[in-house]
């Protein structure tokens, strides 16, 4: 059974301070879908949005991630060699977020470069959620029925698919702290992701740069995935499919992708 009813946003459902998983607790309730599935039709295209995105580095942690897995899990049809659950909308959004954070960084130095890293405002679902709730019948956008959307996103299977396949290709990208706190062993040499870079407290110029060159790659992988899913587009490679959960783990941390293929 699916619960829809109702929450009263963040200070209704603890679920919101906790990472995306699979258990009860830390799954996505039926006010996260419905909004991030109207957010995937709409909302993003609004001026004021992207700015806030770009100052936040996207959303919080476990709405970067959930946001990827309501577009893979519910967007069914689309251009491409999968044709469907594919993270079209996300790979747009990142692009544009890498190149921001590249720009940032390039204009920083020493110690100042943890204020480019730190987010600024607040996470656009976590507003969202706080909002009250519609009530009576919930649908979402065009109509379609939410319990059954929130299922089909909580079962996460075409996410797992994408972790699976690609699997080789973005295990060696993981911050090793991340992988520490999880207690799985991490290869040397790894770049942090986000946060625990900004928690380093400071960084050589030369960091900096392999930092900027790490993002330029990324930018230019996940261009390709965002082309491989359009109509005329070359097909894509492990590597570019990988692009999204590389893109996502250095901005949000990798606790998610990790739990999910331990899961």
């Amino acid at each position: 059974m699916v619960d829809v009813s109702p929450q009263d946003g963040r200070s209704g459902d603890p679920r919101y301070d906790r990472p995306l998983g699979t258990t009860a607790e830390r799954n996505l309730n039926a006010d996260e879908v419905r909004a991030l599935w109207n957010f995937i039709h709409g909302d993003i295209m609004e001026v004021r949005t992207r700015n806030r995105l770009r100052e936040h580095w996207g959303m919080c942690t476990r709405h970067a991630w959930a946001y990827a897995v309501v577009e893979i899990e519910l967007w069914e049809a689309g251009a491409g060699r999968r044709g469907g659950h594919q993270p079209f909308d996300v790979s747009i959004l990142y692009q544009d977020l890498l190149a921001t954070m590249r720009d940032g960084l390039g204009r920083v130095r020493g110690r100042r470069f943890t204020r480019t890293l730190l987010p600024r405002g607040g996470c656009v679902i976590c507003d969202k959620l706080r909002t009250p709730a519609p009530g009576g019948i919930v649908s979402t956008h065009a109509g379609f029925a939410l319990a059954p959307l929130v299922g089909e996103a909580n079962e996460m299977i075409h996410t797992r698919v994408w972790l699976d396949e690609t699997l080789l290709e973005w295990q060696g990208s993981v911050c090793p702290e991340c992988s520490d706190e999880l207690g799985i062993p991490a290869r040397e040499g790894i770049l942090p992701c986000r946060s625990h870079l900004a928690a380093a407290g400071s960084l050589s110029d030369a960091g900096v740069e392999l930092t900027r060159t790490t993002l330029a790659e990324l930018q230019r992988d996940i261009r390709e995935l965002t082309d491989s899913m359009t109509q005329n587009g070359a097909p894509s490679t492990r590597r570019i499919d990988a692009s999204w959960v590389r893109t996502l783990g250095w901005f949000h941390g990798w606790r998610f992708p990790l739990e999910l293929r331990m899961g």
